[in-house]
């Protein structure tokens, strides 16, 4: 698709360490892995939780629960690049307000 799944990707692993994590780290690996974080695509996601999540959250020292863990894998292989995400609905409902005022 686009970029999106990655930025997704980043967004949810910083969420889920509770800390801002390296982008450039984690724009290597998913490079290394052989997919190309601007082009990604769901199948890369999913390739991404399966080979690649469990390396990421331990090299970031992220250690999570079970649920934590499970929680973070359905919020990366649940994600929609078709749909806004949240934060791009509010930042569009404020930029309507922006633009009424």
């Amino acid at each position: 698709m686009n970029r999106r799944y990655f930025e997704h990707i980043y967004i949810e692993l910083c969420l889920a360490a509770n800390r801002r994590l390296s982008r450039y780290d984690l724009w290597l690996l998913v490079w290394e892995s052989g997919n190309d974080p601007d082009d990604m695509t769901g199948a890369h996601a999913a390739h991404f939780v399966e080979h690649d999540l469990s390396g990421v959250l331990e090299e970031e020292g992220v250690r999570l629960g079970k649920r934590a863990r499970r929680r973070l894998e359905k919020s990366i292989l649940r994600f929609d690049p078709h749909r806004p995400t949240p934060e791009e609905w509010l930042e569009r409902c404020f930029e309507r307000s922006d633009q009424a005022a």
